[in-house]
């Protein structure tokens, strides 16, 4: 694979993270609306306008291309499609009626029609991948692993639902599952409700990318925030998929999860 290597960059830390584990120096491509945190970009272009920023970007010499950011589904403005992006529109539209990955999907492959070779964060930067067993002080006790299963097996079984990656399970019960609103919002929930649930404290938060998913885009991320919010929804354990999570900002959330008595582990 030749070439330089742009990202091209949602919203959130992780294309600032991704380029700083880099060996040289990204092109930067942001998504207008979408713009990245603590990284400046090289071009910003809006999605109606997806070919002519390919273009461009190979006329900067570049062959690779990572994915990484949130991009949330905006409203594409058809006065704004230039006349290449507007022949490739027909194609896109029964998969965004599929779901996310469904969308990446049908997005990758465009871009490999390009030419660029697609690469996921594990290709270029596996060191944020988070690989199996202990990561923190503590394991999980035995009741964090049950809860961990359960939770693996309610992920799973939304799977083909394209839903989310995520979910909270206590004591064996489902206390919140992610959707299109994301992990924080998903916990803000359960930190709402734990007092009238039984039991109001204890549980595990399960993070893990949908089975079959394209592993090269849309890869599950947690961060310090993510521990922070787990322990306010009053839960005690995280559980990673293993080789196929981010852990962004490593040793800062891995001391979140140790001062707050959070296990965090990854597992199969």
């Amino acid at each position: 694979m030749s070439g330089r290597l742009a990202i091209i960059a949602g919203r959130g830390a992780l294309p600032a993270a991704l380029a700083a584990a880099l060996p040289e120096p990204p092109v930067v491509a942001a998504i207008e609306g979408f713009a990245p945190d603590g990284i400046a970009p090289d071009l910003t272009f809006a999605l109606e306008r997806l070919m002519p920023a390919l273009q461009a970007l190979r006329g900067m010499g570049v062959g690779r291309v990572v994915l990484a950011g949130a991009v949330t589904r905006p409203r594409l403005d058809p006065a704004r499609f230039d006349p290449a992006t507007a022949q490739v529109v027909p194609r896109l539209l029964p998969a965004l009626a599929g779901g996310d990955d469904a969308t990446l999907r049908a997005v990758i492959g465009l871009i490999e029609e390009e030419g660029f070779a697609v690469l996921g964060v594990a290709d270029v930067a596996p060191g944020l991948i988070a690989s199996e067993g202990v990561l923190g002080a503590r394991g999980p006790t035995a009741a964090e692993l049950a809860d961990a299963a359960r939770g693996a097996a309610i992920l799973a079984a939304l799977g083909p639902a394209d839903v989310g990656q995520g979910c909270a399970v206590a004591g064996g019960l489902c206390l919140g599952v992610e959707t299109i609103y994301g992990t924080d919002a998903m916990l803000r929930f359960v930190a709402r409700h734990r007092a009238d649930l039984d039991p109001a404290k204890g549980g595990v938060f399960v993070k893990r990318a949908k089975p079959g998913q394209e592993m090269r885009a849309d890869l599950p991320a947690i961060g310090p925030m993510t521990v922070a919010a787990a322990g306010v929804a009053g839960l005690t354990g995280i559980c990673l998929g293993a080789g196929r999570v981010i852990v962004l900002d490593r040793a800062a959330t891995v001391a979140a999860a140790d001062a707050a008595g959070i296990a965090l582990w990854a597992g199969a």
